[in-house]
This record gives C-alpha cells, structure tokens and sequence, in this order.
C-alpha cells in the first residue's frame, strides 16, 4: 500500500466524531416512510450502491447473497436497536466503519472477506434506525420499507458495477474514493 493511502486511512481513523453519521429523522412510521428514507440519506446511498458494486466485482455467487445479507444484516440490527443492545452512539460508529471498509474492498482485490464483514456492518444501519423507530406501533411495515428501498438501491449498484467494469478503468476505485469521503463527511 502506497504511503498516500496508509496516510489517508490513518487521518481518517483519528478524526474526532463532530457529527453523527445517521442524525435524527422524523419519526413517521409506515411503508413509505421506510421506503423514501434510503432515497434520503447519503449514507445509506453509498452504503448499498459500493455494496452493490462490490458485490458484482466479487464472485457469481455474492450478487444474490449479498443482498440476501443486506436484508437479513438491516432486519437483525433493527430488532437489536429497538431493544437497545447497541447504544446508537455505537451504532453510529459502525454505519462509518461500514462505509470505510466497503471503500477499502473497492480499493483493494478483496472477494471473500470484506464483503462478509461488509455485511455485518451493515447492521449498524438497522440498529440506528432501530434505536430511533423500534418503539413505534408500525415497526414491521416501517423495516418492510426500508429493506425494500435498500435491495433496489443494492440492485442499481449492481447494474454501476456491471457498466463499470465494462465500460469504465478504475471505477471501482472512483466508487471506494466516494464512499471513503462520504464517510469522512460523517467523521467531520
């Protein structure tokens, strides 16, 4: 690894947290409520699209579990944040991590392990939602919505990294510099 890219992974690991990464949303319930939210968010944006790019990098076999892990990852951490296991101040260090990780598989040739771990992280995203909405009488349908709006945008990410592998040199890296800003955006 270039002296450039262990320089920017270490400034980024010792940015003090000034702004939280998954802030306060309105506290509607419902399908589409759960639906429009991910259209909302830059992180889950990048989340699920450097997810889905990763993911068409990877393996055949990845495309379709990665989004099987997705779901289950988004459906597990919101019933663990809806029973406040994880603080949401943890929660929004993991939606960061998560970020950080997916831009250093796309950086790198990783296709087995960090994508798992990816996964995992992905988890943080339902914990801080399930921190801030599990107590609502509409959880159920409200997750519904979301892990819907997060396959799509996993869907669309898939289809970036099929034209991007086609059609244009570096861009999984383009995608990995996108996600590691975004979550410097969170850091700062």
């Amino acid at each position: 690894m270039r002296l450039t890219q262990k320089s920017l992974i270490a400034v980024m690991a010792y940015m003090p947290v000034l702004a939280l990464a998954h802030p306060g949303h309105d506290h509607h319930t419902g399908f589409w409520a759960g639906f429009i939210h991910p259209f909302t968010g830059l992180d889950h944006l990048m989340m699920a699209i450097a997810f889905g790019v990763l993911m068409w990098t990877a393996n055949q076999r990845w495309k379709l579990l990665g989004l099987i892990g997705l779901a289950l990852a988004m459906v597990g951490g919101f019933m663990i944040g809806s029973q406040d296991i994880i603080p949401s101040t943890v929660a929004e260090y993991g939606i960061i991590a998560s970020l950080v990780l997916l831009a250093i598989a796309l950086w790198t040739k990783s296709n087995q392990v960090l994508p798992a771990a990816a996964v995992l992280l992905a988890s943080f995203h339902g914990v801080a939602h399930g921190a801030e909405l599990g107590q609502s009488g509409h959880a159920i349908v409200l997750v519904l919505g979301m892990v819907t709006a997060m396959s799509l945008i996993y869907a669309g990410g898939l289809g970036i990294g099929a034209f991007i592998k086609k059609y244009v040199p570096y861009g999984k890296k383009i995608i990995g510099t996108l996600a590691a800003f975004v979550a410097v955006i969170g850091l700062a």
